[in-house]
């Protein structure tokens, strides 16, 4: 055993109770520091499990920013995650008051307040946040200016300031917020330099927020650079086909002067030729004198033979086999014979055309003959005809002109039998203006159609014959689609036993009234629905969304079609489907009741190509 010397005891002075107090104290911190680190270890532990329950999230905030903070919160997009642990949720709530601040900025809103806590409600778990956005910034004054060339081009100035009236979304005494800030500049910027002004660029931007007295002041200014024209254009990549196929397209000519517009359409219309696999279209400016804008088209040819075979199923047809062969090089002149047969079991047809190259002024003209074995309703039809066809395609808008002759021979079950021939020119206005195009949310689509023949001119008989049909899309929410569709016609003549059957109108089935069978409505000859000279369908449709891509659908039909519009009785049908939007287009079912029959029937359509 050791001892302390005497002087250092002396030296320290301290009585033996203070140091066996000391020691013990000691001991204790060691021993409470084991506990709080057992108790940490525990706690760490516990909160790197993961959740065994989703998190509910309760927000308290204004309705016109409850909706926007919901969809852009990481505690509101984070709770469909599977791994996420208790450490992640506090950090999610600790985390969750200074997000909600920071967006609320980008709707104008700079004084705002928000507080969260999270909450254990008897095992699941439950975030509560509470948000005050405060008083809305409001644009107090804007100042766009815009120097260079362009002020001495007095139409372009003119063009933008009348423009500036739908380009800019912040015109003063209307709330800031960051996205029409940004879509404002790029509006603007965008529109100069699609217009002869390529190399515009923006040289200062500037949103001063005065947060005491809530006001924006808005500046940008914007340099134009030298106006551009069209330089020569340049082809590239061609083999199996002539130059001439884009030459014929081409709507850009050198020296015209810059639009990008031109571009991007010509891009589009080259790219939908069946020559080519693909199509890349540049325009680099110069960047010195003269300021012109050469264009590059290179193509990717496509094989100048093509063979397509489409399967498929509907109830108005039945099973349905569709074979397609194409040559793309006849003559080595770039026209086109196309080929197509059409066979279910109600209906066979087939087309031979040849389609020649497109004309200065913008037609494309098409030979063709076809033929229809058609069984429906009673009624046996077998039509052939042959003809020319003009049309032209600009802006998703479509005319075309048909001069045909037709020859057709029908007979029913009860002993009635005609043979009609018609030689009538017909003119069709289509145009779409729905987004997107292949699954519309809005926008709407409409045709029109005129058919005229005359007696003295290798008809049977005079007619005039009137068409029309449009559909309007409204979207609903931020997925939801309603829709409204009405067509109608009207064939005027004296003998409509004399107009071929495809002048004449019927209605019922999918895309017409559904509830009842496939141009089943008409005039009743006996056991026999033929044709009528009038029609008229409506249709309201309702489409929710349900999970992605899948819609229900619910709808209401009503139309007929009859020899006179006296004789005319609307006939109603109701029903539910589902629909799949495929990359190209909806496809889906419907079960309908048609309420005039008391009669249920469903509308199923599935096809794929290959």
């Amino acid at each position: 055993m050791r001892f302390l010397p005497t002087a250092a005891l002396a030296a320290s002075r301290l009585p033996i109770k203070k140091i066996l107090w000391r020691m013990f104290f000691c001991a204790y911190l060691i021993v409470a520091g084991d506990v709080l680190a057992q108790a940490e270890t525990h706690q760490t532990a516990a909160a790197s499990v993961k959740l065994d329950k989703p998190y509910r999230v309760e927000m308290f905030a204004p309705g016109d920013v409850e909706g926007f903070l919901e969809d852009y919160l990481d505690i509101f997009r984070a709770r469909t995650r599977k791994d996420l642990t208790l450490a992640d949720l506090h950090l999610l709530t600790d985390r969750a008051p200074n997000n909600a601040v920071e967006l609320l900025k980008t709707l104008g809103y700079f004084s705002a307040n928000a507080d969260s806590r999270l909450d254990d409600e008897g095992g699941q778990y439950a975030i509560f946040l509470a948000v005050v956005p405060g008083k809305q910034v409001m644009v107090s004054s804007v100042d766009i200016r815009i120097h260079g060339d362009i002020e001495n081009d007095a139409d372009m100035v003119s063009r933008v300031k009348t423009s500036l009236r739908w380009l800019w979304q912040l015109p003063e005494g209307t709330p800031f917020t960051q996205s029409d800030w940004d879509e404002s500049k790029r509006r603007v910027l965008d529109f100069i330099s699609s217009r002869s002004y390529p190399t515009a660029r923006m040289t200062h931007s500037r949103a001063a927020i005065d947060k005491e007295k809530y006001t924006a002041a808005l500046e940008i200014e914007i340099v134009s650079g030298p106006p551009y024209v069209f330089g020569d254009i340049t082809l590239s990549g061609f083999e199996r086909y002539p130059e001439e196929v884009v030459r014929s397209r081409m709507t850009i000519e050198p020296g015209a002067p810059y639009r990008h517009n031109a571009l991007r359409d010509m891009q589009t219309d080259l790219q939908n030729l069946p020559y080519f696999n693909g199509v890349v279209v540049e325009a680099p400016p110069s960047k010195n004198a003269p300021f012109i804008v050469p264009v590059d088209v290179r193509v990717e040819e496509a094989p100048r033979n093509k063979l397509d075979l489409s399967l498929g199923y509907s109830t108005n047809y039945g099973m349905r086999v569709a074979p397609r062969y194409a040559f793309y090089n006849i003559a080595d002149r770039g026209w086109i014979f196309d080929s197509m047969f059409d066979i279910s079991e109600k209906n066979q047809s087939g087309e031979l055309a040849l389609q020649f190259l497109r004309r200065p002024d913008g037609y494309d003209h098409r030979l063709f003959a076809s033929y229809k074995d058609n069984e429906e309703q009673g009624w046996i039809s077998r039509t052939g005809r042959v003809g020319i066809m003009r049309s032209k395609t600009k802006n998703r808008m479509e005319r075309t002109f048909t001069l045909e002759y037709v020859l057709e021979k029908r007979h029913n079950d009860f002993g009635r039998s005609d043979d009609l021939r018609a030689m009538p020119v017909t003119f069709r206005w289509v145009r779409h203006a729905t987004i997107p195009p292949n699954n519309p949310r809005r926008g709407y689509t409409l045709q029109a159609e005129a058919s005229a023949a005359l007696k003295a001119l290798g008809s049977d008989t005079n007619f005039l014959r009137f068409y029309g049909r449009g559909a309007h899309y409204w979207p609903v929410g931020q997925q939801h689609v309603a829709l409204v569709r009405l067509e109608g016609g009207q064939t005027i003549t004296k003998n409509p036993e004399d107009v071929p059957t495809d002048y004449l109108f019927r209605a019922g089935g999918s895309g017409s009234v559904r509830g009842y069978d496939y141009q089943s409505l008409g005039i009743v000859d006996y056991s026999s629905r033929i044709p009528g000279r009038v029609m008229a369908t409506g249709t309201a449709e309702y489409q929710h969304m349900v999970i992605k891509d899948w819609r229900l659908a619910l709808f209401v039909d009503y139309g007929d079609a009859a020899n006179r519009w006296s004789d005319w009785d609307g006939k109603t049908g109701i029903g539910t489907g589902v629909r799949w939007l495929s990359p190209v287009g909806s496809l889906g079912a419907d079960l309908a009741y048609g309420i005039d029959e008391e009669k249920w029937r469903f509308y199923f359509s599935l096809g794929m190509s290959f």
